[in-house]
């Protein structure tokens, strides 16, 4: 009871509350704005808050992600342009809802799953965070690399095309990943540049999406050039009768959401595409999907959001931060002189409910700021085609410098949507390559190489660890059912 009272009065104060309200509108702005992702955003108010208060500085921060990682679902609904790589899952669903008018829906399960997911994951850190850390534990360099290959996969399945045309993508994504600087070696060994300096520090993430989502998207409008601006259908403010419709998804993909975020290293980027793929499989209209599905945005923004209180498990518990965001958190942590890891939770009883009541309060804040602020900005489709494309132009062009402030950025990001027009025009997924430049050179490609130096060459640890052994028995039950599972249906019936 005295902790409770404790934390209550640190937190309903009216400091804290304007951190978390100022933390929320922040992270939406920069959660929206192609190229400023959630760990940059984070980054930019980290100067801040290395002045401020202990609690203050962990609950801005905090405020700041949770609003980022729904951000970036907003022009990701409105102009097909994911915000930050945790909202491109939520474009396949999202841009086609807005097309038919539908927008403002859209927008309103977004927020509302956003919500859901990120109260879910806030309740589960209070209640298995202990369970959780255990699991962290399990994964090694071995396990991390089969869990990207099961990530590229799912993503290849999720294409609604021809499997191998997503796996052909998803491998073209891999090979974008590995151009630059060696992640093992340094500077010293560049690959596959070809001589380019534009390409020493390789091909970003950021540049390789917005072109791929954005500009290509802009190209194929030109090619439409005459059409009728969209119509916006009226709809209701909040849309929580869509959750509840389907709340066992909603529930499963938090819950996913979250043990992916405790996993470190993983983060949203993963957690959005795995919560997609558990709402397809668990769909009773799964051919739906990438038509303006319900269920797909429900997935989507409920994982991404459930995996944000996830990654703060590791960073308390064992020091180890579980993505990019929580990497700028310990820092700030370091500089006020507060050390996480063994003994943190014991010298800080109340801290992890401060902050899982920090998510919970923060979700309240932006469930009613994005809703309006979406609404606001559904408004753009009904503006002439020229306008929304010199808009969408400058837009791309805008995130992809903003990322790394490199002029060579916005070239790349014109042939990406060059690449993404071909891709589409020819039947080629884009969200495969997306998956594999989120996860080649950081995780394929970087625990590959570690397991193999931690092994001394020994390749046996790939497929006699017990996490290795459940991640390759799923790989090839998933491939099985892709490949054989029809075949042995059709001539049954034969």
């Amino acid at each position: 009871m005295d902790l409770a009272i404790e934390v209550i009065t640190q937190l309903l104060t009216p400091e804290v509350l304007m951190m978390i309200v100022l933390g929320v509108g922040v992270g939406i702005i920069g959660g929206a704005l192609p190229g400023i992702s959630s760990t940059t955003t984070v980054a930019l108010v980290a100067t801040f808050a290395y002045t401020m208060g202990f609690i203050h500085a962990i609950v801005f921060l905090a405020a700041t992600q949770v609003g980022s990682t729904y951000g970036g679902s907003i022009t990701a609904t409105v102009l097909n342009i994911p915000g930050t790589p945790a909202s491109a899952a939520t474009a396949l669903e999202g841009y086609p809802m807005a097309n038919r008018g539908e927008g403002e829906k859209a927008l309103a399960i977004n927020v509302a799953a956003s919500f859901w997911g990120n109260t879910i994951g806030a309740i589960l850190l209070i209640i298995i965070m202990p369970f959780a850390l255990r699991l962290a534990l399990l994964f090694g360099s071995w396990e991390m690399f089969w869990f990207s290959v099961f990530a590229i996969v799912i993503c290849a399945q999720l294409s609604r095309v021809n499997f191998l045309k997503g796996i052909f993508a998803a491998c073209l994504g891999l090979i974008v990943a590995f151009v630059g600087t060696d992640p093992i070696y340094g500077a010293g060994s560049l690959r596959f540049t070809f001589g380019i300096r534009a390409l020493r520090d390789g091909i970003g993430l950021i540049p390789a999406m917005v072109g791929l989502y954005g500009m290509s998207e802009v190209f194929e409008s030109l090619a439409g050039y005459g059409e009728k601006p969209l119509g916006i259908k009226s709809s209701k403010l909040f849309q929580f009768s869509e959750i509840w419709k389907y709340k066992w998804t909603a529930l499963k993909v938090s819950i996913l959401g979250f043990i992916i975020g405790v996993i470190p290293g993983v983060g949203s980027n993963i957690a959005s595409w795995v919560g997609y793929n558990q709402a397809q499989r668990s769909s009773k209209h799964p051919e739906l999907f990438g038509t303006g599905a319900s269920e797909g945005l429900i997935g989507s923004e409920a994982a991404n959001n459930a995996c944000v209180p996830g990654t703060y498990a590791p960073l308390l518990s064992l020091g180890v931060p579980g993505d990019g965001v929580t990497a700028v958190v310990l820092s700030v942590l370091t500089v006020q002189g507060v050390q996480t890891g063994a003994g943190f939770m014991n010298n800080n009883p109340s801290f992890i409910w401060i902050l899982s009541l920090s998510f919970i309060l923060a979700g309240f804040v932006f469930l009613f700021i994005g809703t309006f602020a979406g609404r606001a900005l559904v408004r753009l489709l009904s503006a002439p085609l020229p306008i929304i494309l010199s808009f969408v132009i400058a837009l791309c062009a805008m995130g992809s410098f903003g990322n790394s402030s490199r002029m060579a950025d916005i070239p790349i990001m014109f042939v990406f949507g060059i690449i993404g027009l071909i891709m589409k025009r020819n039947g080629f997924p884009i969200a495969p390559m997306i998956i594999g430049v989120v996860v080649g050179s950081d995780l394929v490609d970087s625990n590959f190489r570690r397991a193999v130096l931690a092994g001394q060459g020994d390749f046996s640890p790939f497929f006699t660890r017990p996490v290795s052994i459940v991640l390759i028995a799923i790989l090839v039950l998933l491939l099985f059912k892709e490949f054989a599972w029809d075949k042995i249906k059709a001539r049954k019936k034969a």
